[in-house]
């Protein structure tokens, strides 16, 4: 369905080749692709479909030459390819060449241009109010404190998330250690819930021992005349 022309399968196809990689079927010239092969007809299928309209394709191949997956790391090309999903109304596609201008990533550093592609994302995806938000956060962090602390904190984060990323699925996400930190946590609610007992009882029990006074002419004997 691909060869015939058809966006959605032209897509599908290169999702496949991209996401199982040895385990899709694909022919190369001599015998099964080489993963060089197999990216470069990912890379063909999507522009193929995007070009038919398929903005997911054409973000897919900004992602791809921006993250460096199946092929070199090229900003403009990414930028090329958000392009073009930009042009069929992708907002993601809006906010990634945003990103791209306020860090001068392939395109000229421009806070300005920035800010009204991450306006633009808004408007054609009101669902992004959060990641907007953030991002003209930090835009407004680097306008007007260029060089400080924070922003080199913001610029660092692309790189530290890979990094917890692994260390979470190496660490935590390992089967015995995962196990632990279930019984951990168990452990601690438990204590918790007690500790959380404890303290509305005993107040409970202290009001209970202070006994109310009685009135001493209360119960007295009617005295006789």
């Amino acid at each position: 369905m691909a060869e015939l022309g058809y966006e959605v399968a032209q897509s599908n196809a290169a999702w496949i080749l991209d996401k199982f990689g040895e385990r899709s079927m694909c022919m190369g010239e001599s015998d099964f692709c080489t993963d060089a092969e197999r990216h470069q007809r990912a890379h063909s299928l999507w522009w193929q479909a995007s070009e038919q309209g398929n903005e997911h394709a054409a973000l897919l191949i900004g992602d791809a030459y921006y993250y460096g997956r199946g092929t070199e790391r090229d900003y403009q090309r990414a930028a090329k390819a958000y392009m073009h999903a930009k042009s069929q109304s992708n907002a993601q596609a809006m906010f990634n060449l945003g990103y791209m201008h306020e860090h001068g990533q392939g395109l000229p550093f421009d806070l300005h241009l920035a800010k009204r592609y991450y306006d633009q994302a808004l408007e054609i995806d009101p669902a992004a109010k959060l990641p907007v938000a953030l991002a003209l956060t930090s835009l407004w962090m680097r306008k007007n404190y260029a060089n400080s602390f924070l922003v080199h904190l913001i610029d660092s984060l692309p790189s530290v998330y890979p990094k917890v990323e692994a260390w979470v699925e190496d660490v935590l996400l390992e089967e015995g250690n995962a196990t632990i930190l279930t019984l951990f946590v168990c452990l601690l609610t438990v204590l918790y819930l007690r500790e959380r007992h404890r303290r509305h009882a005993v107040p409970a029990a202290a009001e209970a021992a202070v006994a109310v006074p009685q009135n001493p002419n209360e119960h007295a004997a009617p005295v006789l005349n």
